[in-house]
């Protein structure tokens, strides 16, 4: 049986991010999903990114698509977050 860790909404969280992975380690997960919002709100998305890079599969939430492209429907400070977000990612490369 192949035992599936799925995450999501990371937003940025890497300490939180990290705890999460060591204890998938002790759990003997075969693979990790990442259902998306890996950016958003924390003060490490790019560190985020490249760590979900390492799994199995990901797909893009509403925070990880309005970094990408223009923001809809988002309130004032999720607004906010996404445009200091797209600053990080920008400064990163």
């Amino acid at each position: 049986m192949t035992r599936t860790a799925i995450l999501s909404d990371i937003h940025g969280n890497l300490s939180a991010l990290e705890a999460v992975l060591a204890d998938v380690e002790s759990q003997k997960v075969d693979r990790i999903v990442c259902l998306g919002d890996v950016v958003g709100y924390g003060p490490e998305p790019c560190a985020c990114l490249d760590t979900v890079m390492g799994f199995d599969f990901c797909v893009l939430g509403n925070h990880d698509s309005s970094s990408l492209f223009d923001p809809e429907g988002f309130n004032v400070a999720a607004e906010q977050a996404i445009f200091w977000t797209r600053s990080q990612l920008e400064e990163t490369g």
